[in-house]
């Protein structure tokens, strides 16, 4: 083989891992070089294919049809070579950041992910909880778990569960301001709304439908607050059942208008797409995977 077709087996090397990683930063320390290497030696690729491969910066990057084509004509060659050249057992250890929104954590996931500590004592959970949209490459986050539409088409999805929307209130709420018989009542009572749901939209599986949009007494960030005013007779509530289910099941909430079916919403994992994953990573799919019937009452 020549040496110039040497140099550019190198080069895509370099830039299967840039793809890889999700940015020039980040592949330079997981190759050890400097950003301005990879970056000088992306841009001699380019000139070597005659094409732009990356739209990028030092740390974000987005793959162009030339080089999605590329990656996935060598990425698997360099997976395959990187697991034959490695000269030492990878052990499930490091640091996993993941991002998620506030309420899910402490309400839903919270006994999963100490089972995961316990199960992989090497691997640190480092959680970002916000309930801002995140820019995964920018914060560094190896997996997010996000509510809906997935954010980035560039990130792989795998759904854990489906949150299904209730109205809920307490039977104090109830006994002094009335049960509501219809969706277009909701006017007259206390509202409690909360993110990310501050619109309501319920359908009958007559067809018909129901959207409200007024105000409400209470507008919250926080599901779990939310849930205490409820509890707490502050007014009628439109929140994911799965959040509720022990203040339901012991009496504390009522469901209201149960031939009214409320929004669902998706719930899922985000995550860089890689052909050879981080061990740390691959595992935490895994498990969540594994967990997410129990956790979601879908299995």
């Amino acid at each position: 083989m020549s040496a110039s077709k040497v140099n550019e087996l190198e080069l895509i090397y370099l830039f299967v891992h840039v793809v890889n990683a999700g940015s020039m930063s980040a592949a330079a320390r997981t190759l050890e070089i400097p950003v301005a290497t990879v970056s000088r030696k992306l841009a001699r690729l380019e000139e070597l294919q005659d094409r732009l491969l990356l739209m990028r910066n030092t740390r974000k990057l987005r793959l162009t049809e030339e080089g999605l084509t590329l990656f996935q004509r060598y990425c698997g060659l360099i997976s395959q070579f990187d697991e034959l050249s490695c000269e030492r057992n990878e052990r499930p250890e490091g640091t996993l950041r993941l991002a998620a929104p506030i309420a899910i954590v402490s309400m839903v996931l919270m006994p999963a992910f100490n089972a995961f500590c316990r199960r992989y004592p090497d691997i640190r959970l480092h959680i970002s909880q916000s309930n801002q949209a995140v820019d995964l490459i920018d914060e560094g986050v190896d997996v997010a778990i996000v509510g809906g539409r997935q954010p980035d088409s560039s990130w792989v999805s795998r759904t854990l569960g489906v949150l299904d929307y209730k109205l809920m209130a307490s039977p104090g709420y109830l006994q002094n301001s009335g049960t509501p018989t219809h969706p277009n009542e909701l006017d007259q009572h206390r509202l409690i709304k909360v993110w990310p749901l501050y619109h309501w939209h319920l359908t009958r599986p007559s067809g018909e439908s129901f959207f409200h949009d007024g105000a409400a007494h209470l507008t919250l960030s926080d599901l779990h607050g939310a849930i205490l005013s409820a509890v707490d007779d502050g007014g009628i509530l439109y929140g994911p059942e799965l959040f509720a289910r022990e203040q339901i099941a012991n009496g504390e909430l009522e469901v209201l208008l149960p031939d009214w079916i409320g929004e669902q919403r998706r719930i899922s994992l985000l995550y860089h797409q890689r052909i050879h994953q981080p061990l740390k990573v691959s595992l935490f799919l895994e498990f969540m995977e594994q967990q997410a019937p129990g956790l979601f009452g879908s299995g």
